[in-house]
């Protein structure tokens, strides 16, 4: 199949392209490389600068590539946002890709007018009150006005299917027709090494920085401000906003992770620290535990609560080095079981040839 793979999410397309190219597919990814994570592209979409000029540049720049894709058997699209623009041509650019190309589909994957509407109402907690109060610093989000929403539904019944990355996605986009199934997120594992646990002496636990509100890190902020006066002889940290690459490195030389704290499943950065045979906190609610097949994980579940997340850490420091290194083994060995590269690009070519 020659398979285009339009937009990337933490590097879930650059990880799908590497395991359908494993499989003999010919295969092109095209990104702005998700921001400052620099995620490399074959063709590097974006225009550096947050002006007016450098918007128009976007949308000229996004509008002549759209028109030079053709003869692709299959174009997925990461996101919703890209066909939901305003003052763009949306539809008609869409109808042309469908034209000119096989099948199109579109991932349930981030924020989009759908999770934000009909993910808000299903969910039992989600990350969207937070995302106001600290992300967008505003009353209402962009992906609730009404002008979005049609966008969305229209994208939505143009493409061939939506396929979901995970539960919540799942249940945002459960009553539409052409819904597909959960196909989990690919990693890489041939690229990861698996760390013992403790090597550093000091356990460390970290808490990558990135979109604080969506993610809950202020939870996990007045956590680590109960445990750290409690436990000196461990380190707690709190960073990120730089390259994947570095942050990779950062994230091999600690021990214990906390993911997104709003979310029922583990998002990309609590895949690659399990693959990395760290002990993992996060989303592993029943629900999404349910989407993928399965009854358990080695993921520590967590809810946005300080309370909870204090407790779940406390049980962690008192785990002894050994038992601690046999969890992460767990982990590694369940990232290579459900989210292998290979076997989740065998998962979509399955699905893109329903």
């Amino acid at each position: 199949m020659k398979i285009l793979l339009l937009g990337e999410f933490s590097s879930l397309h650059k990880n799908l392209q590497e395991g359908l190219i494993a499989l003999g597919h010919e295969v092109t990814v095209a990104s702005n490389g998700d921001g400052w994570k620099n995620i490399s592209a074959d063709i590097k979409l974006g225009v550096e600068g947050s002006g007016v000029v450098s918007k128009v540049l976007r949308r000229v720049q996004f509008l002549n590539f759209l028109n030079s894709i053709k003869g692709y058997d299959v174009v997925q699209i990461v996101n919703a946002e890209y066909f939901c623009q305003d003052l763009f041509p949306n539809e008609l650019m869409l109808k042309r890709l469908k034209k000119r190309n096989g099948k199109v589909f579109l991932l349930g994957a981030g924020d989009d007018a759908f999770f934000w509407k009909y993910g808000k109402d299903k969910l039992k907690y989600g990350p969207f009150n937070d995302s106001l109060k600290y992300d967008f610093k505003s009353s209402t989000s962009m992906y609730e006005c009404a002008s979005k929403l049609a966008k969305n539904r229209t994208l939505v019944n143009l493409v061939d299917g939506v396929i979901p990355i995970m539960y919540e996605y799942q249940a945002s986009y459960s009553h539409v027709s052409n819904l597909r199934n959960v196909i989990p997120i690919p990693i890489n594992t041939d690229e990861i090494t698996r760390n013992n646990i403790g090597e550093n002496k000091r356990l460390t636990i970290f808490h990558g920085l990135n979109r604080e509100g969506f993610k809950g890190t202020h939870y996990v902020k007045k956590a680590f401000e109960i445990l750290k006066p409690k436990h000196p002889h461990i380190d707690f940290i709190i960073e990120g906003k730089m390259p994947l690459k570095e942050y990779l490195e950062l994230m091999s030389k600690t021990d214990v992770i906390i993911d997104q704290v709003n979310s029922h499943s583990l998002g990309v950065n609590g895949l690659l620290a399990m693959a990395m045979g760290k002990v993992t906190l996060g989303g592993a609610e029943p629900e999404s535990l349910k989407c993928f097949g399965i009854d358990d994980s080695p993921v520590i579940n967590i809810k946005p609560c300080v309370n909870d997340i204090v407790d779940k850490l406390e049980r962690v420091i008192a785990t002894s080095a050994q038992d601690l290194n046999d969890l992460g083994l767990k982990s590694r060995e369940y990232v290579c079981s459900l989210h292998d590269y290979k076997t989740v690009a065998e998962k979509y070519i399955k699905e893109w040839s329903l």
